[in-house]
């Protein structure tokens, strides 16, 4: 499992800086912008018209190549994650027109089977239902996942809420950056008690890029799913939208997931943001999420920091691949070593483990990897893990990158 840092300091730093400078001065002499910005687009997927309501399966690296794309009214564009769980990069070598909807929701917990809601692509699910006290409930998925519940009704042993762009319901564990660089989607909710009681998946992330410009008179959805009782809903997700010129009169939406009792909150909000040198027509109404605009008009950074579980009570997990997950069966010793892997930070580096079963509360154990001189770096962090229960292994950065 590949699994983007935070932070993204270092090597990928200077990179950005210059990228952002040479857009500046392409400006400055008119029609050279034009020319020279470059989204990266290959094209192969042509010029693309969804008239009509689908889903598309993503490819592993997640990045969708146009010439053009438009979607038209009444028309939903969503997507099917792949392996590795990657955001939406949509690039188009022209534009890109949505009067219809682009949606990369986190999905409702469903009560059957008896699970939390899935995140959407590039964001995570929600936690597990629980029974009992011997099979409690589990913890919210990602660097915002929300608390689990110890009752079967609302009120203050609730699931708590994802966080992201803002805290959520009983979790202030807010993350990520205004720049969304990297690219990085919702936390799920936290399970409660009963069938019902799984958390809402959080918001997925997803990236317009276009080399002339986005048009939007349409949606883009990237909220969270709704709690299966409470208030134990996934944070929205991420949208970022960058070209030369963007034009917009629709709905950008990273909000938290809705409950039962209530509409939608103005917690466990996602973040948005716009980079253009164009603003003159930008009119969103409404525009829900952490928002922010600005003029940085790098698309896919060359190098990004990562961190990456390579190895758990000695079976191995190939670079870049599926997430991390592990059952220990009955009888077994719960004392176990997990390799992580450091590339391209250039620094030391402080992170966390973070241990989440399917059943129980979240672990999480700190370490540092010093990445400065030997890329990539590999230390053992030792853990004890529950047994014969599911569980997934994430890494992220410590502390939170600033907002």
């Amino acid at each position: 499992m590949k699994t983007t840092a935070f932070n993204p300091l270092g090597r990928s730093s200077r990179p950005t800086l210059v990228a952002l400078c040479a857009a500046v001065l392409g400006f400055t002499t008119g029609p050279l912008l034009a020319q020279t910005f470059d989204v990266g687009s290959n094209g192969i997927l042509g010029d693309v018209v969804i008239t009509t309501s689908q889903t598309i399966d993503l490819p592993p690296d997640g990045i969708l190549h146009y010439r053009s794309l438009q979607v038209d009214s009444g028309a939903t564009l969503s997507f099917r994650r792949n392996a590795r769980n990657t955001p939406v990069y949509i690039l188009a070598q022209t534009t890109v027109v949505v009067n219809g909807t682009l949606d990369v929701s986190g999905s409702t917990a469903n009560p059957s089977p008896n699970s939390g809601g899935v995140g959407g692509p590039g964001g995570f699910d929600g936690g597990q239902p629980g029974f009992d006290t011997e099979v409690p409930a589990g913890h919210g998925y990602g660097p915002g996942g929300g608390r689990p519940g110890t009752v079967s009704n609302c009120g203050a042993a609730d699931g708590g809420g994802g966080a992201f762009g803002n805290a959520g319901l009983f979790n202030s564990s807010v993350y990520g950056n205004k720049s969304l660089i990297p690219l990085v989607g919702g936390s799920g909710g936290g399970g409660i008690l009963g069938v019902t009681g799984g958390g809402g998946g959080g918001g997925g992330a997803i990236l317009l890029a276009a080399n002339t410009s986005i048009e939007m008179g349409g949606v883009i959805a990237a909220n969270g799913g709704r709690g299966g009782t409470c208030n134990n809903r996934g944070s929205g997700g991420a949208i970022r939208l960058v070209s030369m010129r963007v034009v917009g009169t629709g709905t950008l939406s990273a909000l938290g997931g809705t409950t039962q009792n209530r509409g939608f909150g103005s917690e466990g909000l996602g973040r948005i943001r716009i980079d253009t040198i164009d603003r003159t027509q930008l009119r969103f109404a409404p525009v829900s999420g952490d928002f922010s605009t600005g003029g940085n008009l790098l698309v896919l950074p060359p190098v990004v920091p990562s961190l990456t579980v390579t190895e758990v009570a000695e079976v191995v997990i190939p670079e870049g691949t599926i997430p991390a997950t592990i059952v220990l069966p009955f009888g077994s010793s719960p004392n176990r070593r997990v390799k992580v892997l450091a590339r391209d930070f250039g620094r030391t580096v402080n992170f966390q483990v973070a241990v989440t079963p399917d059943s129980g509360p979240q672990q999480l154990v700190s370490a540092v990897v010093d990445n400065t001189t030997i890329n990539p770096a590999e230390i053992f962090v030792d853990i004890a893990l529950p047994i014969n229960t599911k569980v997934t292994l994430h890494c992220w950065t410590i502390p939170p990158p600033p907002l």
